[in-house]
């Protein structure tokens, strides 16, 4: 009797904890095969990144040597890549917009889209817009004001005056 009650107890307690690992794993795995996409793209311009930062589905990273800088961003199934020459660059500025909404209490400001805008030195192309977040996306916001700030400072330091 015993014997019973112990195996159906481990097949409740397994019907319970096998999905979330499941789960757990499908998701790691996306984000394997996002890091590996991003490395393929590091070798294919021979980049040795000495800055890099991901979160979410964004990969971004700096190679100070050659003045280099690649950012990659997941959106749907589709990746979106971006090289950039940093002896290119004329500008970098943060293009924010924020709701305001109004509760019961406050007034709170919700940030809605996130981009670092860098312009180009040949005036002829258009500006080069890395999105850091966007409410329509599939992750929350986590930083990425910060973050954007962080970014910007590293391409001004790196771009050439």
């Amino acid at each position: 009797m015993d014997l019973e009650l112990v195996i159906i107890s481990l097949i409740l307690v397994a019907s319970v904890f096998v999905p979330f690992f499941i789960i757990d794993l499908s998701g790691k795995s996306g984000i394997k095969q996002m890091r590996k996409l991003f490395k393929q793209e590091q070798v294919k311009y021979n980049l040795k990144l000495t800055e890099q930062e991901n979160w979410g589905n964004t990969f971004i990273g700096v190679d100070k040597e050659q003045r280099k800088m690649l950012f990659m961003k997941f959106m749907e199934a589709e990746p979106t890549f971006h090289f950039i020459d940093l002896d290119k660059i004329q500008s970098c500025q943060i293009d924010s917009k924020v709701e305001t909404i109004k509760t019961k209490i406050k007034k709170e400001n919700i940030l809605q889209k996130l981009n670092l805008k860098i312009t180009l030195l040949n005036a002829k192309g258009p500006e080069v817009i890395l999105n850091f977040y966007d409410t329509e996306g599939i992750y929350g916001e986590d930083f990425e004001m910060a973050r954007a700030e962080k970014w910007k400072m590293i391409l001004q330091k790196n771009m050439s005056s």
